[in-house]
C-alpha cells in the first residue's frame, strides 16, 4: 500500500492492491456509496468485490484509490491497470458486467468538504498514485462523478457516444400506461395487462437460502429463451453465475441498509386441468437508492404464446419501484423493440477517456482512431447488408 499525505491538514490518498482490497474498506465503502448522489447499483461494494472474487485474476492488475479528510473515506476509485497495444489503460472494475461505470465521491456535504474539492483530490491522487497512460470510462452516465474529473482533469481528453439506455418512471405499470400519449400504444397496453391478469402470473421473491439453486433455474431459462438465436457465451459460464449468486446471496442477507440489492424474482403458472404449478421465468433486479435495473432475464419459450412477457416483467419491476419509492426503472443498455412498445424515455451514456502525461495523449489518439474505424465499418456493414 502506498500513502501520501496533503500539505493540507486532513487530507490524505492511498492505494491498496488485491482482490479484498475492497472487502478490506467494508462499512467505510458502504457509507461512502450511500452518500454519493450519482451512485449506481454497480458501484456498491457487494457488486465490484464480487467481480473481483470471480473475474478479477484474469483481468488485470488491481488497484483501489481512497482518499481521506480526516480520517473519512470521501473519495474512491476501484480500477484493474491492463495493457492495451503499446499503453498501460486504467479500466473500472466491472466493466464487462456493469452497465455504467463510475467513481465515487461524498457530495452529501454534511460534514464534509465541498464535492468539488473531493473531485480535485480523486483526481490527484489517480495521477499521482498510480503509473498509467489512459484512463478509459464506457458507458458513464450523465450527471456522473467522472464527468466532473473530466472537467478538471489537466491532460488531454476524449469524449464519445455510448450505449443508449431505456428508463420508466418508477410508477405502476397502470399508471404510467394512462400518461402515454399515443392512444393506440395505450389501448394495446391496456389489453395486455387485462390478458395478463387473466392468466395469473404469480411472482415470488427469492430468499438468500436458495440463492444458488435460483440462479442455476434462471440461467437455464435464459438459455432455453435464446436456444435458436445468438446468445452471449458469457451468460453461459459457471464464473458469471458464481458472480450473479454471490451478489444475489450477499446483498439478500445484508438487506437495504447498504443502499444495494440484487432481487431475483420467479413466476409461475397453474396449469388448470392439473393444478400443478409450473416455474415459467425468472427476472433479476438490481435496486439502488435512485434506480432500479432490469438487470437479465429468462423464460420458456412457449411462454410468449400466452403472455406478454416484457409487460408481465416490467409492470413486476415497477412495482417494486413504486413500492420502494425509487424515482427510476431503468432497462438498462440496450435498444430492442419490445422495450420501446412501453414508451420509455431515452439516456445515453458516454464513452471518457482520459490521458496522462504525452504518451498517455498518444494513446488517446490511438484509441480515438480504433473506434472511428469501427465506427466506419459498421456503417460499411449496415450498407451491405441493406444492398
Amino acid at each position: 500500500m502506498a500513502e501520501s499525505t496533503s500539505r493540507d491538514t486532513g487530507w490524505t490518498a492511498d492505494v491498496t492492491s488485491g482482490a479484498e482490497a475492497l472487502d478490506a474498506l467494508g462499512a467505510e465503502w458502504d457509507r461512502l456509496f450511500l452518500r454519493c448522489s450519482a451512485a449506481t447499483p454497480f458501484q456498491s461494494r457487494i457488486w465490484l468485490s464480487s467481480w473481483c472474487r470471480w473475474y478479477g485474476p484474469a483481468s488485470g492488475r488491481l488497484r483501489v484509490v481512497s482518499v481521506r479528510y480526516r480520517g473519512v473515506l470521501v473519495g474512491a476509485a476501484a480500477l484493474v491497470l491492463t495493457r492495451q497495444w503499446l499503453w498501460r489503460v486504467l479500466r473500472p472494475v466491472g466493466v464487462e458486467q456493469s452497465d455504467f461505470c463510475d467513481v465515487l465521491v461524498d457530495d452529501s456535504g454534511d460534514g464534509v468538504p465541498d464535492a468539488r474539492a473531493i473531485v480535485g483530490r480523486l483526481a490527484a491522487a489517480i495521477r499521482g498514485e498510480l503509473r498509467f497512460d489512459v484512463l478509459d470510462f464506457p458507458d458513464v452516465r450523465p450527471g456522473s462523478v467522472l464527468a466532473r474529473v473530466r472537467d478538471g482533469w489537466r491532460g488531454a481528453a476524449m469524449e464519445a457516444p455510448g450505449e443508449v439506455c431505456l428508463s420508466l418512471p418508477g410508477v405502476p405499470m397502470g399508471e404510467h400506461v394512462e400518461s402515454i400519449e399515443t392512444t393506440k400504444l395505450r389501448q394495446q397496453l391496456r389489453r395486455r395487462l387485462r390478458e395478463l391478469d387473466r392468466v395469473g402470473l404469480e411472482a415470488r421473491l427469492i430468499p438468500s437460502a436458495e440463492a444458488e439453486d435460483a440462479m442455476a433455474r434462471f440461467l437455464e431459462l435464459h438459455r432455453q429463451q435464446w436456444a435458436d438465436r445468438p446468445v452471449n457465451t458469457e451468460h453461459l459460464t459457471e464464473r458469471f453465475r458464481g458472480h450473479l449468486t454471490t451478489v444475489l446471496r450477499a446483498s439478500t442477507e445484508a438487506g437495504e441498509t447498504v443502499g444495494f440489492q440484487a432481487v431475483l424474482a420467479e413466476f409461475s403458472l397453474k396449469n388448470k386441468d392439473t393444478l400443478e404449478v409450473e416455474h415459467v421465468a425468472s427476472d433479476l433486479l438490481v435496486v439502488g437508492r435512485s434506480m432500479v435495473g432490469g438487470y437479465l432475464y429468462g423464460y420458456l419459450p412457449t411462454l410468449r404464446s400466452r403472455v406478454d412477457v416484457s409487460v408481465a416483467l416490467t409492470r413486476a419491476a415497477m412495482t417494486m419501484a413504486a413500492e420502494r419509492g425509487i424515482p427510476e426503472l431503468s432497462l438498462l443498455r440496450g435498444t430492442e423493440p419490445h422495450k420501446y412498445r412501453l414508451s420509455p424515455n431515452e439516456v445515453r451514456s458516454v464513452r471518457i477517456v482520459l490521458a496522462n502525461g504525452f504518451w498517455g495523449a498518444a494513446g488517446l489518439g490511438a484509441i480515438r482512431g480504433r473506434a472511428l474505424t469501427s465506427k466506419a465499418v459498421k456503417r460499411l456493414r449496415l450498407r451491405l447488408i441493406r444492398r
